[in-house]
């Protein structure tokens, strides 16, 4: 039999069950991160979510590697590569310094960790549709 949350909303047996056993719906709304948080990881997962970027983690996950580099690499334009490279920076996935006349960048420990998970996803359930397309990056 379905039961309610306030006056409303009707909700399985079970849901209810396990929101009881959780302390009920003010817990799980209160273990939801700050608004700040979310905001933050996604940031990330959206950063993420770009095969450019990615990409270039890969690459960086090897070396550091200058821009001339990674271009070459990519074959991608300069402004292209600059604003997919700002991206990684702000997330804090990569680290830009200055090298003389080159801006080398690295992979940050983030970065290195969240590609680690990027790559197990990607060996798991490879015959769905969606991991058969191909991407336009090359590396």
């Amino acid at each position: 039999m379905p039961h309610r949350i306030g006056s409303e909303v009707r909700i399985p047996e079970r849901v209810s069950e396990s929101l009881e056993r959780l302390g009920g719906l003010e817990q799980v709304t209160r273990s939801i991160p700050p608004r700040i948080v979310v905001k933050r990881v996604s940031g990330i997962f959206q950063s993420l979510s770009d095969p450019v970027r990615l990409s270039i983690l890969y690459a960086l996950s090897m070396t550091p590697l200058c821009v001339c580099v990674i271009k070459s690499i990519l074959k991608i334009a300069d402004s292209l590569l600059s604003y997919h490279l700002d991206d990684l920076k702000s997330a804090g996935l990569v680290t830009a310094k200055t090298e003389g006349r080159f801006i080398v960048y690295r992979i940050t420990d983030l970065g290195r960790e969240l590609l680690s998970t990027c790559g197990r996803l990607g060996t798991t359930g490879a015959t769905r549709k969606a991991d058969r397309i191909q991407v336009g990056v090359q590396v």
